[in-house]
């Protein structure tokens, strides 16, 4: 998503891939989005704000609950993909892949922080699952792994994973968005965890 959703999009000229044209009218779903809420978007809005025709909106998405679909999925993939990759990623410690967990969530909350509120929490605009819930999961499974293999001290993985899924959110609202919190809330984690280096195989 783009660094800046409250700028209109602009054509880049008449003819674009798909991929880009599809780029463009989801950048100008989360602008109008952000600027003036679910219940005023239209496709109409939409395809003015990308610069380009109703019909080409159509040729993507059939409706606007699609184009918020749409813009649901890139945020999971923000909170879940990317993070899921890392615990299928060979040769890294279990403390690596938390970091890598940290680092994907603080960017989704503080990039994304708005656009996650009109998506998922204001009414009529959830159109899907929000992914806090399966994302709770996740940091529960890396737990327990972590756990197993002697890198962690978990005695109760889904309690603190309750405790850890709500605690990064408060620094995350009560800092400016251009200062790192990254590394101090990654201490956090290993703190809470007890991290420690991974066990040498006998």
């Amino acid at each position: 998503m783009p660094a800046d959703q409250s700028a209109p999009a602009q054509p880049a000229g008449r003819f674009q891939p798909p991929d880009v044209r599809r780029r463009q009218i989801l950048d100008a779903t989360a602008a109008l989005l952000l600027d003036d809420g679910y219940e005023v978007l239209t496709v109409s809005k939409v395809a003015a704000r990308a610069g380009v025709a109703k019909g080409t909106v159509y040729l993507y998405f059939d409706s606007k609950h699609e184009l918020l679909a749409a813009l649901q999925a890139e945020m999971w993939d923000r909170m879940l993909q990317q993070p899921t990759a890392l615990l299928e990623q060979p040769g890294l410690t279990w403390t690596e892949r938390l970091d890598g967990l940290v680092a994907a969530w603080i960017t989704a909350e503080q990039d994304h922080h708005e656009l996650y509120h009109r998506l998922f929490h204001e009414p009529g605009g959830a159109v899907g699952e929000e992914p806090m819930t399966a994302a709770r999961d996740l940091l529960v499974s890396l737990l327990t792994q972590g756990r197993a293999a002697g890198e962690f001290d978990v005695p109760d993985p889904e309690l603190t994973a309750d405790f850890l899924t709500h605690a990064y959110t408060g620094p995350c609202h009560h800092t400016a968005p251009d200062t790192d919190i990254t590394a101090a809330v990654q201490r956090l984690f290993r703190r809470v965890v007890a991290a420690r280096p991974p066990v040498p195989p006998r």
